[in-house]
């Protein structure tokens, strides 16, 4: 005989109280499984706790049967996206309480594939119809080169599709190898690509592009092995690397954005400055008292000395303490901050100024503070090819570039390297649109999926407000172990990379 539907008279006498957990997959959805049924799990087998299944239970099911209590079977409802699974949510369940559907509409309940979070059931197909389209983009095999483990992770997700996760090689010869096995395309990180690798690729016919970190990307420093949310994928060039057009620089000369995707832009980047927000988000809020009100404050970003957009991309000035004496020559009156680069400042890369020096130039060294709360004081900012200038146009401030980064060129900086103009004349947003919404691809940290810039915008917003305000997100101990990776460690990596073809072209 048939149990009573959960929503007959006679189930309601003797409804579900308390749900028991009874399997791994059941646990890692006890979040979604509360907010559709809104009962809570228990932590001990109560007595009348109703068991919770997956799928049929097998014999898990069988014992519960056997002890009279209820079951409630939980399986993958209708709608499932490809990046899907129990550990990082199910866009759908399917709910049945003793065989009944329990809930919903049939038993089915929909979810924010990302926050999981209860949504109707339009929502969440057109969510999972996005996730489906960007796993489509991965219609052929990927071979990743030159990914550091840390990063991994989250690469694999960005490029996984129909034909299954990356595969992943270290030298130019093996993943050539792999790649012609594979009829797969090659992505190489751009720091990390081997010599040889463009050409051998150019003689089997195999699709080459470099990867990089995007420009919105995490609470944390890359160099502090925090990884990255967002990423760049370029198949001419790099986007700091102007020696070569990259397809960024191709976006943003060639292509006539749509005025929806304008208004878009418009909208994210109000986002941006409205959570204060920047690529690594660390740093602290100064106090500001004891600078002056009359007089124009010029913020002057460093940088890392051996980055490619430094030594490619600037041609006369191309150190920091050249950078300084530059900004105080063109501002002699103004009040001069100097912010070290938050790498050189950790002692993880080369770019350092002697206090004194500094000193004999700028009125103030800003050395650990939040970039944002100085870009809200700052009139002007003066670079080589530092994002900060990037992030103080989005803010309303004039920037003079001193070298030729991605956002220079276009008729919103005062450009002082020669051949810097690109032959057009971008609007502030169109800027953005290309920069932040066609150039990129962005993965939800939390859930592990692909994700919109403006979702990202809402994940590191969290993530920034949960973790106490720092120089660098990042630990006194864990701090003196990544210098001693970057002063004992790295020196024998480089080695090693030297050995596999792997220049040092860093950023």
């Amino acid at each position: 005989m048939s149990r009573p539907s959960p929503f007959s008279p006679r189930a309601a006498t003797n409804p579900p109280r308390r749900l028991l957990a009874t399997c791994r997959t059941i646990r890692a959805l006890r979040g979604q499984i509360e907010s559709a049924t809104g009962l809570v799990f228990g932590r001990v087998w109560a007595k009348g706790a109703t068991g919770v299944v997956w799928e049929r239970g097998g014999p898990v099911a069988s014992g519960l049967r056997l002890a009279g209590r209820q079951i409630l079977t939980v399986a993958p409802g209708p709608l499932v996206s490809p990046y899907d699974s129990p550990g990082n949510g199910l866009s759908s369940l399917r709910l049945a309480l003793d065989g009944i559907p329990f809930g919903g509409t049939g038993g089915i309940h929909t979810f924010d594939p990302w926050t999981r979070r209860p949504i109707p059931f339009d929502a969440c197909r057109d969510k999972v119809a996005w996730l489906e389209s960007r796993f489509r983009d991965n219609a052929r095999p990927t071979v990743l080169v030159g990914i550091s483990r840390w990063k991994r992770p989250a690469l694999d997700v960005f490029v996984t599709g129909p034909a299954g996760a990356p595969f992943h090689a270290m030298d130019a010869e093996d993943a050539v190898a792999q790649a012609r096995s594979r009829n797969a395309r090659i992505l190489a990180w751009a720091t990390r690509m081997p010599e040889r690798l463009p050409s051998l690729c150019a003689e089997h016919g195999i699709p080459l592009a470099r990867i990089e970190d995007g420009f919105l990307r995490s609470v944390g420093l890359g160099a502090s092995l925090q990884p990255g949310a967002s990423i760049v994928v370029d198949d001419s060039g790099i986007y700091y690397d102007p020696r070569s057009e990259n397809r960024l620089a191709r976006i943003l000369k060639t292509e006539i954005v749509p005025p929806e995707t304008i208004a878009r832009a418009a909208a994210l980047r109000r986002l941006v400055v409205e959570r204060r927000l920047t690529k690594y988000n660390v740093g602290l809020a100064g106090d500001a008292s004891d600078w002056p009100d009359d007089r124009r404050i010029v913020l002057v970003p460093g940088q890392v000395e051996d980055d490619a957009s430094v030594r490619h991309g600037s041609p006369h000035v191309r150190s920091n303490l050249e950078l300084l004496r530059a900004a105080r020559a063109r501002n002699p009156k103004a009040f001069l901050l100097y912010k070290p680069h938050p790498d050189v400042e950790a002692g993880f890369r080369p770019g350092a100024i002697p206090q004194a020096d500094a000193l004999a130039l700028a009125d103030r060294i800003v050395a650990g503070l939040s970039i944002v709360d100085l870009l809200d004081r700052a009139h002007h900012v003066e670079t080589m090819t530092s994002l900060a200038g990037f992030e103080a146009l989005i803010r309303g401030l004039t920037v003079a570039v001193h070298g030729r980064p991605f956002y220079a060129g276009w008729g919103l900086t005062e450009d002082l390297a020669p051949g810097a103009d690109r032959g057009r004349r971008l609007a502030l947003d169109e800027l953005v649109a290309g920069a932040l919404l066609v150039y990129p691809l962005y993965l939800d940290p939390v859930a592990m999926k692909p994700c919109t810039a403006e979702q990202l915008l809402d994940r590191l917003s969290e993530s920034r407000e949960a973790a106490p305000p720092s120089r660098l997100a990042l630990g006194r101990g864990a701090q003196i172990a990544m210098r001693l990776r970057y002063a004992v460690l790295n020196p024998i990596v480089r080695v090693v990379r030297a050995r596999r073809g792997i220049g040092r072209d860093e950023r």
